[in-house]
């Protein structure tokens, strides 16, 4: 009988072993498909014409970048003049210039007007009741429903984030009195707000599966944040101006997922990473293109005479990585099992049965202590080859692809849209924004061919009452605030007088030169020029000719 039975025993882990042998050819099968499927869809998927600018444009480039480059090292790269002016996505991105910059910013200036207007609306709907964090937190989820709440524009002042109640009080939401008081300006998913930035995530997308833009707008002698590392693959982009970066060589935390992040959420950078001699030491100036796996700690700051605009290009490598796909089949599988769905017997994780219960081995063990440990074990047993049966090539790739398409289908329409208004662009619109001098929509016309005076009394009049609250007009910082008032004195008495944006630096310069010799005016640059013209015609004080 004994026999009988142990034969049986061995039969049955024979059938179960050729099972498993099945599943595993039926598992390489459809991996080896897959193989193939993916190799189909790399020989017929074009090039990025970034990634060729940067790196060359035959595939052995392409290979050795993702081979010894991609998520390993940092890498230095430039795109040259003749690329920069002959690839139509490189073209539309460099020739932005500060009009484009300032395009963009208008039109998260506007979501976030909306935004706050809608916060505000809805809080007046409880009727006077007074406000919580329970009608707090549903007016601004039912004001996400009309603004997307990641094209809001963020204003950082001395490396710290400011408050939406902070923005609006101060600088009246705009992201050009901000500039003007040193505040970094930060668009997360630019590229739902601007043509040529749609374009460019459109283009890398052909050499990998997602990207998105941030940007980062710095005065000069500032920096947007302290040093970090980031969860995410990124190339860096200097479009306008310089910035001075640092880049360290030590990685504190291999790969870091979002709550690994060195540098920020209070999370510390180790001291002796940033005692080291950086890995790169360097400024960036416009073609320059800085690429950065996940995990290096940075820094960067701009000089004291040069702003700076760069395009963070984001790759989320920590949400496409192994680890984070097989926990959530993982996840998955577990539980639709309802055995896997009980909780563990209450003797496991308390300290003072510890002895007693961790281990099968231990001859102090009680009977019912090794079987809960039995029960445990086998429990584990059962959940590991579940898991296995189903953590298969086939079902990652799956997972990636309605990752990756979730993402794209969500964005894609809205980058299609900016890009299609961008190349035709409605005269009649303008036409019709043209008759106004002064307010919101003359100051969006304002730009470096646009001419301006001092505006007439009717025409201060006819400006809107100011968003900010502190009731000082703009506030400027400190090394440029006495030479733009000045300019601005100048131009209301000499109240005729018709001048060019582009001029007026130089306008500002002869004026200063005898009377203000304690303005910084290597600090006084194109963008500070045009974002105080842009105030000044906003709040009434110049008024715009053409």
């Amino acid at each position: 009988m004994k026999r009988c039975v142990e034969n049986r025993i061995e039969s049955s882990c024979i059938e179960k072993k050729k099972t498993k042998v099945l599943e595993q050819e039926h598992h390489l099968e459809e991996d080896e498909s897959y193989k193939n499927i993916i190799e189909k869809k790399q020989v017929q998927s074009s090039t990025s014409a970034l990634l060729g600018c940067m790196i060359g444009k035959q595939q052995s480039n392409i290979d050795d970048f993702f081979k010894e480059i991609y998520q390993k090292v940092p890498s230095l790269y430039h795109v040259s003049r003749k690329d920069r002016e002959t690839c139509e996505v490189l073209k539309m991105l460099y020739f932005m210039g500060w009009e484009g910059v300032c395009d963009m910013l208008h039109k998260s200036q506007s979501n976030l007007e909306k935004y706050t207007t809608n916060a505000m609306d809805l809080d007046k709907e409880h009727g006077g009741r007074e406000e919580t964090a329970t009608t707090r937190s549903d007016a601004a989820c039912r004001a996400y429903s009309t603004i997307d709440s990641n094209t809001l524009p963020l204003f950082f002042r001395n490396q710290e984030p400011l408050q939406l109640d902070e923005m609006k009080n101060v600088y009246g939401n705009s992201p050009f009195a901000a500039y003007l008081d040193g505040c970094s300006i930060v668009n997360n998913h630019a590229d739902l707000l601007s043509a040529p930035l749609a374009a460019l995530c459109l283009d890398i997308q052909k050499s990998l599966p997602h990207a998105y833009i941030n940007t980062y707008l710095t005065p000069p002698k500032a920096a947007a944040v302290s040093a970090h590392a980031d969860d995410r693959d990124v190339f860096v982009l200097q479009v306008l101006g310089e910035k001075q970066w640092k880049v360290y060589s030590e990685v504190p935390i291999p790969y870091p997922s979002t709550n690994e992040q060195v540098g920020k959420n209070g999370l510390p950078i180790p001291p002796h990473v940033l005692e080291k001699e950086p890995m790169y030491d360097i400024t960036l100036r416009p073609g320059d293109i800085l690429y950065l796996p996940r995990g290096f700690v940075h820094e960067a700051a701009t000089s004291t005479s040069e702003p700076s605009f760069h395009c963070t290009v984001a790759l989320a490598t920590h949400d496409w990585s192994l680890s984070t796909i097989v926990s959530k089949i993982v996840q998955e599988e577990i539980s639709k099992h309802s055995k896997f769905r009980m909780a563990i017997h209450p003797d496991f994780g308390r300290r003072r049965r510890r002895k007693d219960v961790c281990s099968l081995d231990d001859s102090n063990n009680n009977n019912n202590n090794k079987t809960h440990v039995e029960e445990l074990s086998n429990q584990i047993s059962d959940a590991m080859e579940c898991i296995t049966s189903k953590c298969t090539v086939k079902q990652v790739v799956d997972i990636l692809e309605e990752k990756y398409k979730s993402h794209n289908d969500r964005v894609e329409p809205i980058r299609q849209s900016l890009i299609h208004d961008f190349q035709t662009t409605s005269s009649t619109v303008a036409a019709a924004a043209a008759a106004a001098v002064v307010g919101p929509t003359a100051a969006k016309r304002v730009g470096m061919n646009s001419t301006i005076r001092a505006s007439t009394p009717q025409e201060r009049s006819m400006a809107p009452l100011p968003v900010a609250t502190h009731g000082r007009g703009l506030t400027v910082r400190e090394e440029i605030c006495d030479g733009l008032l000045y300019l601005l004195d100048m131009l209301k008495k000499n109240d005729t007088r018709i001048v060019r944006v582009s001029q007026l630096r130089e306008y500002y310069y002869s004026l200063t030169a005898d009377h203000l010799d304690h303005c910084d005016n290597k600090m006084i640059c194109d963008l500070s020029i045009l974002s105080f013209v842009k105030c000044c015609v906003e709040l009434g004080a110049l008024a715009l000719i053409d």
